[in-house]
C-alpha cells in the first residue's frame, strides 16, 4: 500500500491488488471521539494528520505521534498506527489497475518452447512448485528473476517494453 494524497482527512492511497481506495477519516474521528478514545486525540488536529505515511510493517501510521505501551514492566514508545485491513474495509474504491498477467505470458512461452515446467524449474535452479505459481499469478516475480527463468530455465531471451 502506498499514501498517494491526503486533503480534509481523506486519504488516497495505492494498494497491492492494483485498486485505488480513498479512506475519509471524517467519520472514524467522529467514533474515535464519541468513544472517548484518546489516543487517537493528535489525529485530530490537520496538521498531524497529514503526515501520515506507512510503516515498514504496512500499517497506516504517524511516525511523530508516539505512544508508550509498557507490559510486565518494560515500556516502549512506538509510532500510533492503524491496521491496513480495517482501513480497506472503511476505505471507498476510486479504481483500479490491471495489472499484467506475467505468469501466462510466462506459461505460453514455456509451452511453445516444449518444456515441463519441472524442466524449467531444474534448468533455473528453482522448484517446479514455483514455477507453477507464477504461471497461475499465485506469486509475484522480480524483474531479475523472471530474466533468470527466461534465460537458464527456458534459453530464450526476455524482451521488455513500455508502450
Amino acid at each position: 500500500m502506498k499514501v498517494t494524497t491526503v486533503k480534509n482527512f481523506v486519504v488516497r492511497t495505492i494498494w497491492n491488488n492494483g485498486e485505488v481506495r480513498d479512506i475519509d477519516f471524517k467519520p472514524i474521528i467522529e467514533e474515535w471521539k464519541q468513544s472517548g478514545a484518546d489516543l487517537f486525540s493528535p489525529l485530530y488536529d490537520a496538521k498531524i494528520f497529514r503526515n501520515i505515511s506507512v510503516s515498514d510493517d504496512h500499517t497506516l501510521c504517524w511516525p511523530e505521534v508516539k505512544l508508550k505501551t509498557t507490559f510486565k514492566g518494560i515500556t516502549i514508545e512506538a509510532a500510533l498506527d492503524i491496521d491496513p485491513d480495517v482501513m480497506y474495509e472503511k476505505s471507498k474504491l476510486i479504481e483500479t489497475y490491471e495489472r499484467p498477467h506475467i505468469g501466462i505470458l510466462f506459461k505460453t512461452a514455456r509451452e511453445l518452447a516444449g518444456l515441463s515446467q519441472l524442466q524449467v524449474a531444474k534448468n533455473s535452479g528453482t522448484s517446479r512448485n514455483y514455477i507453477s505459481k507464477i504461471e497461475s499469478d499465485r506469486s509475484d516475480i522480480q524483474v531479475d528473476t523472471l530474466f533468470k527463468l527466461v534465460k537458464l530455465g527456458m534459453g530464450k531471451e526476455l524482451k521488455v517494453s513500455i508502450e
